[in-house]
Protein backbone atom coordinates (compact mmCIF):
# COMPACT_ATOMS: atom_id res chain seq x y z
CA UNK A 1 0.00 0.00 0.00
CA UNK A 2 1.43 3.69 -0.95
CA UNK A 3 1.94 6.61 1.17
CA UNK A 4 -0.94 8.48 -0.44
CA UNK A 5 -3.56 5.25 0.50
CA UNK A 6 -2.08 5.84 4.32
CA UNK A 7 -2.78 9.57 3.83
CA UNK A 8 -6.20 8.51 2.57
CA UNK A 9 -7.09 6.15 5.21
CA UNK A 10 -6.39 8.77 7.84
CA UNK A 11 -8.36 11.63 5.91
CA UNK A 12 -5.28 13.63 5.98
CA UNK A 13 -3.33 15.98 2.90
CA UNK A 14 0.23 13.93 1.72
CA UNK A 15 2.10 16.95 3.38
CA UNK A 16 0.40 16.66 6.80
CA UNK A 17 2.73 17.12 9.50
CA UNK A 18 2.89 14.92 12.01
CA UNK A 19 0.71 16.41 14.52
CA UNK A 20 -2.12 16.54 12.16
CA UNK A 21 -1.21 12.52 11.41
CA UNK A 22 -1.48 12.08 15.45
CA UNK A 23 -5.13 14.25 15.77
CA UNK A 24 -7.11 12.24 12.99
CA UNK A 25 -5.43 8.88 13.77
CA UNK A 26 -6.69 9.23 17.60
CA UNK A 27 -10.36 10.68 16.22
CA UNK A 28 -10.89 7.77 13.98
CA UNK A 29 -9.03 5.09 16.54
CA UNK A 30 -11.53 6.44 18.99
CA UNK A 31 -14.55 6.00 16.18
CA UNK A 32 -13.48 2.61 15.27
CA UNK A 33 -12.15 0.86 18.74
CA UNK A 34 -14.27 -2.44 19.19
CA UNK A 35 -14.34 -1.38 22.35
CA UNK A 36 -16.59 1.54 21.34
CA UNK A 37 -18.04 0.32 18.14
CA UNK A 38 -19.77 -3.07 18.18
CA UNK A 39 -19.99 -3.14 13.83
CA UNK A 40 -18.47 -6.19 12.50
CA UNK A 41 -16.21 -4.07 10.52
CA UNK A 42 -14.98 -2.19 13.52
CA UNK A 43 -12.44 -4.47 13.88
CA UNK A 44 -10.83 -4.51 10.61
CA UNK A 45 -11.25 -0.68 10.06
CA UNK A 46 -9.23 -0.39 13.56
CA UNK A 47 -6.54 -2.19 12.32
CA UNK A 48 -6.08 0.02 9.38
CA UNK A 49 -6.30 3.01 10.49
CA UNK A 50 -3.39 1.55 13.11
CA UNK A 51 -1.40 0.58 10.29
CA UNK A 52 -1.54 3.86 8.51
CA UNK A 53 -0.40 5.35 11.38
CA UNK A 54 2.48 3.34 12.12
CA UNK A 55 3.53 3.86 8.73
CA UNK A 56 3.47 7.60 8.27
CA UNK A 57 5.36 7.97 11.42
CA UNK A 58 7.79 5.26 11.45
CA UNK A 59 11.40 7.18 11.03
CA UNK A 60 12.15 6.91 7.38
CA UNK A 61 15.21 4.76 6.10
CA UNK A 62 17.24 4.80 2.67
CA UNK A 63 16.35 1.16 1.45
CA UNK A 64 12.62 1.57 2.94
CA UNK A 65 10.62 -0.65 0.62
CA UNK A 66 6.64 -0.65 0.67
CA UNK A 67 7.35 -4.02 1.79
CA UNK A 68 5.23 -4.80 5.30
CA UNK A 69 7.72 -4.17 8.29
CA UNK A 70 8.48 -7.09 10.24
CA UNK A 71 9.24 -5.94 13.20
CA UNK A 72 7.70 -7.26 16.62
CA UNK A 73 3.91 -8.01 16.51
CA UNK A 74 1.88 -5.13 17.94
CA UNK A 75 0.98 -5.27 21.74
CA UNK A 76 -2.51 -6.92 22.17
CA UNK A 77 -4.70 -6.70 25.62
CA UNK A 78 -5.87 -9.49 27.55
CA UNK A 79 -7.78 -12.54 25.97
CA UNK A 80 -10.77 -12.82 28.29
CA UNK A 81 -12.92 -16.00 29.45
CA UNK A 82 -16.33 -16.70 30.20
CA UNK A 83 -19.03 -19.55 30.16
CA UNK A 84 -22.53 -19.18 28.00
CA UNK A 85 -25.37 -21.59 29.33
CA UNK A 86 -27.41 -22.46 25.94
CA UNK A 87 -30.48 -24.56 25.43
CA UNK A 88 -29.19 -28.68 24.03
CA UNK A 89 -31.16 -27.27 20.63
CA UNK A 90 -29.14 -24.17 20.12
CA UNK A 91 -26.10 -26.12 20.56
CA UNK A 92 -27.49 -28.62 18.24
CA UNK A 93 -28.68 -26.56 15.60
CA UNK A 94 -26.91 -23.58 16.02
CA UNK A 95 -27.76 -19.74 16.64
CA UNK A 96 -27.45 -16.37 17.74
CA UNK A 97 -26.86 -15.71 21.19
CA UNK A 98 -26.86 -12.38 23.19
CA UNK A 99 -24.44 -11.82 25.81
CA UNK A 100 -23.34 -9.43 28.39
CA UNK A 101 -19.62 -8.43 28.45
CA UNK A 102 -17.81 -5.61 30.42
CA UNK A 103 -16.93 -2.42 28.16
CA UNK A 104 -16.23 0.93 28.24
CA UNK A 105 -17.67 4.18 27.64
CA UNK A 106 -15.94 7.50 27.39
CA UNK A 107 -16.11 9.63 30.26
CA UNK A 108 -18.11 12.95 28.88
CA UNK A 109 -16.50 15.22 31.33
CA UNK A 110 -13.08 15.01 29.64
CA UNK A 111 -14.11 13.95 26.13
CA UNK A 112 -12.07 10.55 26.55
CA UNK A 113 -9.12 12.67 26.89
CA UNK A 114 -8.42 11.38 30.80
CA UNK A 115 -7.34 15.21 31.82
CA UNK A 116 -9.27 18.59 32.37
CA UNK A 117 -7.93 22.16 31.28
CA UNK A 118 -7.74 23.47 34.54
CA UNK A 119 -5.52 22.12 36.98
CA UNK A 120 -6.07 21.22 40.81
CA UNK A 121 -3.48 22.97 42.49
CA UNK A 122 -2.48 22.05 46.16
CA UNK A 123 0.11 23.41 48.85
CA UNK A 124 3.36 20.50 48.42
CA UNK A 125 2.62 18.17 51.64
CA UNK A 126 6.47 17.76 51.69
CA UNK A 127 7.84 20.59 52.09
CA UNK A 128 5.04 22.68 53.50
CA UNK A 129 4.77 25.15 50.81
CA UNK A 130 8.09 26.04 50.52
CA UNK A 131 9.63 24.26 48.06
CA UNK A 132 12.37 23.28 50.08
CA UNK A 133 13.38 20.62 52.14
CA UNK A 134 16.60 19.49 54.51
CA UNK A 135 19.14 17.53 53.68
CA UNK A 136 22.30 16.01 54.57
CA UNK A 137 23.78 19.78 52.63
CA UNK A 138 21.26 21.79 53.88
CA UNK A 139 18.48 22.93 52.17
CA UNK A 140 17.78 21.46 48.62
CA UNK A 141 14.41 21.87 45.99
CA UNK A 142 12.05 19.48 46.76
CA UNK A 143 11.16 16.53 44.31
CA UNK A 144 7.60 16.16 44.77
CA UNK A 145 6.77 19.15 43.89
CA UNK A 146 9.95 20.25 41.89
CA UNK A 147 11.07 23.46 44.10
CA UNK A 148 7.23 25.11 43.27
CA UNK A 149 6.01 24.49 46.38
CA UNK A 150 2.89 23.20 45.27
CA UNK A 151 1.42 20.61 42.62
CA UNK A 152 -1.03 20.97 39.72
CA UNK A 153 -3.56 17.75 38.91
CA UNK A 154 -4.83 17.91 35.64
CA UNK A 155 -6.28 14.59 36.32
CA UNK A 156 -10.00 14.26 35.59
CA UNK A 157 -11.61 14.14 38.73
CA UNK A 158 -15.02 12.11 37.28
CA UNK A 159 -12.95 9.04 35.39
CA UNK A 160 -9.61 9.57 37.54
CA UNK A 161 -7.56 10.50 34.86
CA UNK A 162 -8.35 7.03 32.74
CA UNK A 163 -10.79 8.56 30.24
CA UNK A 164 -13.38 6.26 30.30
CA UNK A 165 -15.74 4.47 32.67
CA UNK A 166 -16.80 1.30 32.95
CA UNK A 167 -19.82 -0.20 31.89
CA UNK A 168 -21.33 -3.42 30.37
CA UNK A 169 -22.83 -4.09 27.03
CA UNK A 170 -24.94 -6.51 24.60
CA UNK A 171 -22.78 -8.96 22.41
CA UNK A 172 -24.66 -11.01 19.81
CA UNK A 173 -22.77 -14.12 19.01
CA UNK A 174 -23.36 -16.53 16.29
CA UNK A 175 -22.95 -19.77 17.39
CA UNK A 176 -21.77 -22.60 14.82
CA UNK A 177 -24.10 -25.47 14.82
CA UNK A 178 -23.15 -29.19 17.13
CA UNK A 179 -21.61 -27.21 19.66
CA UNK A 180 -21.12 -29.96 22.94
CA UNK A 181 -20.54 -28.74 25.90
CA UNK A 182 -17.37 -27.70 27.04
CA UNK A 183 -16.28 -26.74 22.97
CA UNK A 184 -14.66 -23.05 23.24
CA UNK A 185 -15.51 -20.43 21.22
CA UNK A 186 -13.29 -17.89 19.82
CA UNK A 187 -14.45 -14.09 19.44
CA UNK A 188 -11.88 -11.87 17.95
CA UNK A 189 -11.55 -8.58 19.26
CA UNK A 190 -13.86 -9.01 21.87
CA UNK A 191 -11.45 -9.83 24.97
CA UNK A 192 -9.33 -7.15 26.88
CA UNK A 193 -8.74 -3.39 26.18
CA UNK A 194 -6.54 -2.46 23.31
CA UNK A 195 -2.83 -0.82 24.67
CA UNK A 196 -1.59 2.32 22.87
CA UNK A 197 -1.18 1.67 19.45
CA UNK A 198 -2.12 -2.06 20.14
CA UNK A 199 -5.50 -4.63 19.10
CA UNK A 200 -7.52 -5.91 22.02
CA UNK A 201 -7.69 -9.02 23.30
CA UNK A 202 -9.78 -11.94 22.11
CA UNK A 203 -13.12 -13.31 23.49
CA UNK A 204 -13.30 -17.23 24.41
CA UNK A 205 -16.85 -18.54 25.71
CA UNK A 206 -17.08 -21.82 26.82
CA UNK A 207 -20.18 -23.99 25.62
CA UNK A 208 -22.77 -25.49 28.33
CA UNK A 209 -26.27 -26.34 28.43
CA UNK A 210 -28.88 -26.66 30.53
CA UNK A 211 -30.65 -29.90 31.37
CA UNK A 212 -33.60 -30.41 29.04
CA UNK A 213 -37.37 -32.00 29.41
CA UNK A 214 -36.96 -34.36 26.84
CA UNK A 215 -32.71 -35.39 25.86
CA UNK A 216 -30.54 -36.26 28.12
CA UNK A 217 -27.15 -36.02 26.74
CA UNK A 218 -24.31 -38.71 26.92
CA UNK A 219 -21.10 -37.74 24.84
CA UNK A 220 -22.39 -37.90 21.27
CA UNK A 221 -25.42 -39.73 21.94
CA UNK A 222 -29.24 -38.16 22.77
CA UNK A 223 -30.94 -40.42 25.17
CA UNK A 224 -34.67 -39.85 25.37
CA UNK A 225 -37.92 -42.08 27.57
CA UNK A 226 -40.69 -42.96 25.35
CA UNK A 227 -43.87 -44.09 27.07
CA UNK A 228 -45.19 -47.40 25.02
CA UNK A 229 -48.41 -49.34 25.57
CA UNK A 230 -48.03 -52.67 26.41
CA UNK A 231 -50.52 -53.29 23.59
CA UNK A 232 -47.97 -52.02 20.70
CA UNK A 233 -45.44 -53.90 22.50
CA UNK A 234 -46.80 -56.80 22.25
CA UNK A 235 -48.19 -56.48 18.95
CA UNK A 236 -45.29 -54.27 17.68
CA UNK A 237 -45.64 -51.78 14.84
CA UNK A 238 -45.08 -47.96 14.09
CA UNK A 239 -44.30 -45.66 16.43
CA UNK A 240 -43.15 -41.86 16.73
CA UNK A 241 -40.40 -40.53 18.57
CA UNK A 242 -38.95 -37.27 19.57
CA UNK A 243 -35.67 -36.48 18.03
CA UNK A 244 -33.52 -33.56 17.96
CA UNK A 245 -34.73 -32.96 14.88
CA UNK A 246 -38.39 -33.29 14.78
CA UNK A 247 -40.52 -36.04 15.22
CA UNK A 248 -39.20 -39.88 14.01
CA UNK A 249 -40.94 -43.29 13.10
CA UNK A 250 -39.50 -46.23 13.84
CA UNK A 251 -40.64 -49.98 14.31
CA UNK A 252 -40.95 -51.99 16.66
CA UNK A 253 -40.52 -55.44 16.35
CA UNK A 254 -43.23 -57.83 17.64
CA UNK A 255 -43.21 -59.02 21.18
CA UNK A 256 -39.67 -57.46 21.48
CA UNK A 257 -37.79 -58.40 25.13
CA UNK A 258 -35.69 -55.31 25.02
CA UNK A 259 -37.14 -52.19 26.24
CA UNK A 260 -34.47 -50.28 24.66
CA UNK A 261 -33.56 -49.11 20.57
CA UNK A 262 -30.66 -46.95 19.06
CA UNK A 263 -31.12 -45.43 16.08
CA UNK A 264 -27.87 -44.66 14.30
CA UNK A 265 -26.81 -41.77 13.46
CA UNK A 266 -29.96 -39.29 14.97
CA UNK A 267 -28.30 -38.00 18.03
CA UNK A 268 -25.89 -35.52 18.81
CA UNK A 269 -24.88 -34.00 14.62
CA UNK A 270 -21.12 -34.11 13.56
CA UNK A 271 -18.94 -31.62 13.85
CA UNK A 272 -15.53 -31.71 11.64
CA UNK A 273 -14.01 -34.98 11.96
CA UNK A 274 -16.59 -35.69 14.86
CA UNK A 275 -19.28 -37.89 13.90
CA UNK A 276 -22.93 -37.92 14.57
CA UNK A 277 -24.07 -39.45 17.82
CA UNK A 278 -26.75 -42.18 17.91
CA UNK A 279 -30.71 -41.85 19.54
CA UNK A 280 -31.01 -43.96 22.36
CA UNK A 281 -34.86 -44.44 22.84
CA UNK A 282 -35.74 -46.05 26.09
CA UNK A 283 -38.98 -48.06 25.94
CA UNK A 284 -41.38 -47.68 29.18
CA UNK A 285 -44.03 -50.02 29.05
CA UNK A 286 -47.68 -48.82 30.06
CA UNK A 287 -50.63 -50.51 31.12
CA UNK A 288 -54.04 -49.94 30.74
CA UNK A 289 -55.96 -48.36 34.19
CA UNK A 290 -58.86 -50.62 33.66
CA UNK A 291 -60.33 -53.22 30.92
CA UNK A 292 -63.46 -52.67 29.16
CA UNK A 293 -65.89 -55.81 28.52
CA UNK A 294 -64.14 -56.42 25.02
CA UNK A 295 -60.93 -55.79 25.94
CA UNK A 296 -61.54 -58.48 28.89
CA UNK A 297 -63.07 -60.88 25.82
CA UNK A 298 -60.38 -60.71 23.44
CA UNK A 299 -57.38 -60.78 25.81
CA UNK A 300 -59.55 -63.74 27.56
CA UNK A 301 -59.43 -65.66 23.66
CA UNK A 302 -55.76 -64.87 23.29
CA UNK A 303 -55.35 -66.84 26.89
CA UNK A 304 -57.15 -69.78 25.02
CA UNK A 305 -55.07 -69.63 21.94
CA UNK A 306 -51.86 -69.16 24.01
CA UNK A 307 -52.74 -72.27 26.28
CA UNK A 308 -53.35 -74.45 23.38
CA UNK A 309 -50.05 -73.58 22.08
CA UNK A 310 -47.75 -73.26 24.80
CA UNK A 311 -44.84 -75.67 23.18
CA UNK A 312 -44.17 -73.13 20.60
CA UNK A 313 -45.56 -70.05 21.77
CA UNK A 314 -43.92 -69.93 25.49
CA UNK A 315 -41.72 -72.96 26.64
CA UNK A 316 -41.28 -71.48 29.60
CA UNK A 317 -45.40 -72.12 30.63
CA UNK A 318 -45.66 -75.05 29.27
CA UNK A 319 -42.49 -76.11 31.18
CA UNK A 320 -44.14 -74.59 34.28
CA UNK A 321 -47.32 -76.97 33.73
CA UNK A 322 -45.01 -79.90 34.12
CA UNK A 323 -44.22 -78.73 37.43
CA UNK A 324 -47.69 -78.03 38.00
CA UNK A 325 -48.97 -81.89 37.04
CA UNK A 326 -46.06 -82.98 39.56
CA UNK A 327 -47.07 -81.56 42.51
CA UNK A 328 -50.87 -82.41 42.22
Amino acid sequence: MSAANFHQILGVAPDATAAEIKRAYKRLAMRWHPDRNPAPEAHDEFRRVREAFERLTRPAEPDETEEPPTGSAPPRGEDRRMEIVVDLLEAAHGGTVSITIDGRVDCDDCDGSGQRNYGRTTMCAHCHGSGRVHGKAGLKPCTHCHGKGFTTDHRCPSCDGRGWHPAERQLAVNLPPAMLPGDELRVSGQGGAAPEDGEPGDLYLTVRTRPHPLFRLDRHDIHVSVPVSIFRLLAGGTIEVPALGGLQEILLAEITNSHQIRVPKAGFPPRGRRHAGDLVVHLEPQYPCFLSKEQKAMLEMAEQVLQHQLESQSPALAQWQEVLENHR
